[in-house]
Formats: C-alpha cells, sequence, structure tokens
C-alpha cells in the first residue's frame, strides 16, 4: 500500500518504537523502516495495524489487554515507552491501513540438509564451496519466497548441525515454521535447541490444505490415508508429500510405483465403478524447488512436469 509523504515517517517512527512486540515479521517491518521507501507491502499492513493498536492501549496503560489479548510479555511491556507523536495522526493511518493484505500460504519443503558440507561433492553434488556458501544461498532462497505470516512445513532432515547452530539459522528464516523430523534431525534433542522458533515437532501429520488433505512424512507411503478419495469433478481430495530419498534411484523406484499405481484400475468402496487409483506422492526435496518452500498447487504443477522427463540411468 503507498502511504502519503508524511505518513512515511511516522509509520517508520512507529516500528522503531514499538518493533519488540512485532511478531515473526519484525526484521520485515525494521528493514522497511529503514528503507525509506513510501510504499509499505501489502502483507506488513496488518503488522503495523496491530503495532498501532499495542501503541494505543499501552498510552491507555490496558496493560492486561496487551497480555491476554496480544500476547506481548510483561518484560516487553516494560521495556515498551511511550509513544510521543499524534496519536490522532496513528488512528488515521490504522483506519487507512484496513486493506486485505494477501493471506497467508501454506508452502512445503524438504532435505534442506543445512551445515551439511559434503553433500556439495556426494549425492547431491549440489555444487557449493562449502556449508557456509550453501547456508547463505538457502537462507536467501527461502526468504525471497516467504512472507511473515506464511506457514512452512519441512520434511525433515532441516539441519546436521547441533542447536544453537541451527536456532541461528532458523532465527533467520521468514514465516511459521513447521518440522516433520527426518534421520539428520538430532539437533531436536539437543538442550540447546530453542523449540520455540518452530510450531511443532511430528514424526508425521495429516493436515488441511484449501480443501485438500496432506499427509506429511519423510519418508515416502505409497499407501497413504485417504488415497482413494477424490472430489465431484473425480479431482484428488489427499496429497502425500515426502522427501528422504533426494534425487536418487530410491527416487526412480517410488516414480516407478506411481505410474504404475496410476495405471491400475481399481473399485474402491467410494466408486461405483473400477477407475484408475489415485496416487498423489509428491518428493518436495529442495532442489527440485531452487531451495524454495512452495504452496501445494505450486508442487502439483512443478511435479508433473519433473516426472514427465525423469531420467532413470542419471541418478545416483
Amino acid at each position: 500500500m503507498l502511504l502519503e509523504k508524511d505518513a512515511v515517517g511516522i509509520v517508520q517512527s512507529m516500528i522503531r518504537h514499538y518493533s519488540a512486540a512485532a511478531e515473526d515479521d519484525r526484521i520485515d517491518l525494521l528493514e522497511w523502516a529503514e528503507s525509506g521507501e513510501s510504499e509499505l507491502p501489502d502483507d506488513l499492513c496488518a503488522s503495523v495495524r496491530r503495532l498501532i493498536d499495542i501503541c494505543q492501549l499501552l498510552s491507555q496503560e490496558k496493560t492486561d489487554v496487551l497480555k491476554t489479548h496480544y500476547g506481548v510479555r510483561e518484560d516487553i511491556i516494560t521495556s515498551l515507552h511511550a509513544y510521543d507523536g499524534d496519536m490522532g495522526v496513528l488512528k488515521q493511518i490504522k483506519k487507512d491501513l484496513r486493506i486485505k493484505g494477501q493471506p497467508p500460504r501454506r508452502m512445503y519443503i524438504s532435505d534442506l540438509h543445512f551445515y551439511h558440507s559434503s553433500l556439495n561433492r556426494q549425492m547431491d553434488c549440489r555444487g557449493f564451496s562449502g556449508h557456509e556458501e550453501m547456508n547463505e544461498y538457502m537462507i536467501a532462497q527461502w526468504n525471497k519466497k516467504v512472507r511473515g505470516k506464511d506457514e512452512v512445513f519441512i520434511l525433515g532432515d532441516f539441519s546436521i548441525a547441533k542447536g544453537e547452530a541451527t536456532n541461528r539459522i532458523l532465527q533467520q528464516l521468514k514465516g511459521r515454521k513447521y518440522l516433520i523430523t527426518g534421520n539428520h534431525d538430532a539437533f531436536t534433542e539437543d538442550k540447546t535447541f530453542d523449540t520455540s522458533l518452530l510450531k511443532w515437532v511430528r514424526p508425521y501429520a495429516e493436515i488441511r490444505d484449501a480443501g485438500r488433505k496432506v499427509v506429511l512424512s519423510h519418508y515416502p507411503i505409497f499407501c497413504y490415508n485417504g488415497q482413494y478419495r477424490r472430489d465431484g469433478d473425480e479431482q484428488p481430495l489427499t496429497y502425500m508429500l515426502y522427501g528422504h530419498v533426494h534425487n536418487t534411484y530410491d527416487e526412480a523406484l517410488v516414480d516407478r510405483f506411481i505410474k504404475e499405481t496410476r495405471a491400475s484400475m481399481r473399485k474402491s468402496r467410494y466408486d461405483e465403478e473400477a477407475k484408475p487409483i489415485p496416487c498423489q506422492m509428491i518428493n518436495c526435496f529442495c532442489m527440485y524447488s531452487d531451495y524454495q518452500p512452495l504452496t501445494l498447487d505450486e508442487w502439483i504443477e512443478l511435479d508433473e512436469k519433473r516426472r514427465s522427463t525423469i531420467q532413470y540411468d542419471t541418478m545416483p
């Protein structure tokens, strides 16, 4: 949203005053405040409105509301100073920002393997000079794609480092992050790992995404829950997202299973006649998406194109 010239400085000042009370997009707000730009990204409008709300409540000494309804901690409340600008102008800016920003998205990615230097020479042959260059590139790619309120489901093997080093990576990544554990995620058992950086950590999950069930597992599941379900237009209602196999011969075997299953006719309890068996298994391997989390629809499109051109003899 394009702000009036006078409003830019006011909003920038307000952000600097109250950034400690911001949520996941604190870094984005501060970066915008320092940029001097007059156009506030749509996905930050709601966050600025929230900060103005906090500013108004603080001026009214409604600390209980701040703690109960806004989730602002006591120590942060005591660290905030009273705003010395025109509260009436802030109220008008908040009204102007009452637009519908871009809704948060659900996104997915697997097998980033932060700090795993050997993958640049073996198996994946990623080609970076070392884990430092690889980490930097993957962080940049993630943050180009993900917005502050987006939910990102990591399908395992996020980092081979210990807790503190993994904390530093997660602190730099935008979005609300969820982890399906993989065989390399030992950092989750490290006492130095900050569990608050992830919304949850689970070995398996089933979630909803735009009316579809999404089965999440680090390992591919050939016969997954809800596989046969279709909607009235014969479109699949369930997708199985996985990782673990990277771009190896194991992925070639999974691909053969998918193609054979889709070519098989079967009458399920949901059908009146035999139909091709749905098999919507998608490998969310990070290299397929150039290390960017993608939405389910983006993965569906990418997966269809990739599977139509798989060269089995090139897979290690």
